[in-house]
């Protein structure tokens, strides 16, 4: 006991201090707006605006009363669930070999197609927005899921393969030579080998990818307006130039952020090893 009294008080340094405080500080600065908005959200309009603020109160749901059944949010949520799932299963199905060839076999510059994946993710959207609503138009798809699913794959599918190479990349070779030995096919190897080794770098480009998709506004604003908008777009018909709802402004903040929140609680640890090892770091 003693011994771990000594080794705590060797790391309890002014530098480590002061560190640990700006680490909390810094946490509360992005905890701070997340927790005003579902406060806010189970507010009434006036308590959100009242000023000193209000800090205890009786949870109102009045906000998510309208959203659901006036503002026809449940359509949107399910809008939104449908095309980020598609999304996501299309680009890890596809993703996932793609990367792992850019990884393992001899392409010629693959480098390049590497790069070239990275710098589709970075293209502005609105760079193809308008060749996509001609298009798409012209082929009648417009306000559809799929022509959601296909303007999402752009950018998402480039992403999965440039993060799962770099995963994959980082895995010793001696383990899929050990597979080789014992008669795995390619097939195998990725599944029974590869898949569960990067276990969470896979877990990261999962909920990367899934955040991407599930907040994108921009697709959905211009080519799915109606019936096919998702939440993001939807959220942006809750502001009214007569008057401002708060509670059901951040009733509808509070719906978009609660599912990346959750499966980014529920994966943390493969999350953050993931990224550690996106890092470089152990």
């Amino acid at each position: 006991m003693t011994r771990y009294k000594s080794n705590f008080a060797r790391r309890l340094t002014p530098r480590t201090i002061l560190l640990n405080i700006l680490a909390l500080f810094i946490i509360l600065a992005f905890l701070a707006p997340i927790f005003w908005i579902f406060a806010s959200s189970l507010k009434t309009s006036s308590q959100v605006v009242s000023i000193p603020p209000v800090w205890f109160f009786k949870p109102h749901f009045e906000g998510y009363k309208e959203l659901f059944l006036k503002e026809n949010f449940l359509r949107y949520l399910l809008n939104s669930i449908e095309v980020s799932g598609i999304t996501l299963i299309i680009a890890m199905v596809f993703g996932f070999p793609a990367a792992y060839a850019l990884a393992r076999y001899n392409i010629r510059r693959k480098e390049d197609i590497a790069f070239w994946m990275l710098s589709l993710f970075m293209l502005p959207p609105l760079a193809v927005m308008f060749p996509y609503v001609i298009l798409f138009k012209t082929l009648r798809l417009l306000d559809t899921h799929l022509v959601l699913i296909i303007a999402h794959l752009t950018f998402v599918l480039p992403l999965a393969i440039w993060l799962l190479q770099r995963f994959i990349k980082e895995m010793p070779i001696e383990v899929e030579e050990a597979a080789d030995l014992d008669g795995a096919n390619v097939f195998q190897k990725m599944i029974l080998v590869v898949l569960p080794y990067i276990r969470s770098g896979f877990v990261a480009t999962v909920l990367l990818c899934f955040i991407f998709s599930w907040n994108n506004f921009i697709f959905a604003l211009f080519l799915a307006p109606y019936r096919a908008r998702t939440l993001p777009a939807a959220a942006m018909g809750l502001v009214s130039y007569v008057s401002l709802n708060w509670n059901k402004i951040t009733g509808g903040i509070s719906i978009i952020l609660l599912p990346p929140l959750i499966l980014t609680l529920l994966a943390q640890r493969s999350f953050a090893k993931g990224m550690r090892g996106l890092a470089g770091l152990k």
